[in-house]
């Protein structure tokens, strides 16, 4: 009888419903930077040109995300990414404030301008048997701040790509965007960006004004394909005003079901080639030990 049972519960469980793969988050990348500058308006070109920009923030990383924040008498800025164990894809924020009071010592300028910049890579492989048709939505919702006269170029964007895992890997760099926005940012060579993995996909939009814009990406996936997500958020605001995009990014896949993690390869920071090197040096010291034994 016992055995009956069995064999019953095991015909049962072959015509229920599979059980899926799922993405874990054991394959994400995230960076980011943020400053705060003077900055000269152009009323020819409706924005605020920063003068002698530099990179004032500082960035911290850990296995799951990264944030960056900048903070002076300019104003504020500061962004965040961290991986969703709900929906498999980058939650990003960013925030920027110019501060209205602030006038810079000539020949400076007029006023500020605040920046903040986040951007995360998450890897994937389908495990579908058939070609399965995978869509991104992306929806952007961001508050400015009231009308600040010159504050034209105020805004925040988002882009979102999804390209080959071949001819890519996610680099650091503390000083700017680097090489690991290339495919989220770009079709195209452009600078700091010798080569592209191939791009599957890809879109961007830009709010000006507060409310909300939403784009789709799609891709048709072959059995066993892996393939990298890339999304980008910054926030970018002069002349007194605020951006606030901190808590209104959204991205959801159409199924990810049959989507399982896919390691996202990364270029080791410059201390860890140190460390990379001294544990190099190490295994050839044992290596020779153990061979004159």
């Amino acid at each position: 009888m016992r055995r009956l049972l069995l064999a019953i519960s095991f015909v049962c469980g072959l015509g229920s419903a599979p059980v899926y793969a799922t993405p874990t988050q054991t394959s994400f990348a995230a960076d980011g930077y943020s400053a705060t500058w003077d900055c000269r308006y152009r009323s020819d070109m409706s924005r605020c040109n920063p003068v002698n920009p530099t990179l004032n923030g500082s960035t911290t990383r850990w296995q799951s995300g990264a944030s960056s924040s900048a903070s002076s008498p300019r104003g504020e800025a500061w962004s965040l990414a961290t991986a969703d164990a709900g929906a498999y894809l980058p939650i990003l924020k960013t925030y920027a404030a110019s501060n209205a009071d602030y006038v810079p010592d000539a020949p400076n300028g007029e006023t500020s301008m605040a920046d903040a910049n986040i951007w995360g890579v998450q890897g994937y492989r389908y495990s579908g048997a058939t070609p399965f048709e995978l869509t991104v939505s992306v929806t952007l919702d961001s508050q400015f701040s009231p009308a600040v006269a010159g504050a034209g170029y105020n805004h925040s964007f988002f882009a979102v790509s999804l390209f080959d895992v071949e001819g890519y890997a996610f680099d650091y760099n503390q000083n700017a965007a680097s090489g690991s926005t290339c495919p989220i940012l770009r079709t195209a060579t452009g600078p700091g960006c010798a080569s592209l993995p191939a791009i599957f996909a890809r879109d961007q939009k830009f709010l000006y004004d507060t409310g909300s814009v939403t784009t789709t990406v799609s891709y048709l996936l072959n059995p066993g394909q892996a393939f990298y997500v890339g999304a980008y958020l910054d926030a970018n605001v002069c002349c007194g005003g605020v951006v606030d995009s901190s808590h209104t990014l959204t991205m959801r896949f159409n199924d990810a079901t049959m989507l399982d993690s896919f390691a996202v390869t990364m270029v080791p920071e410059p201390g860890q080639w140190a460390l990379m090197l001294s544990g190099l040096a190490l295994l050839a010291v044992v290596s020779r030990r153990r061979g004159s034994r």
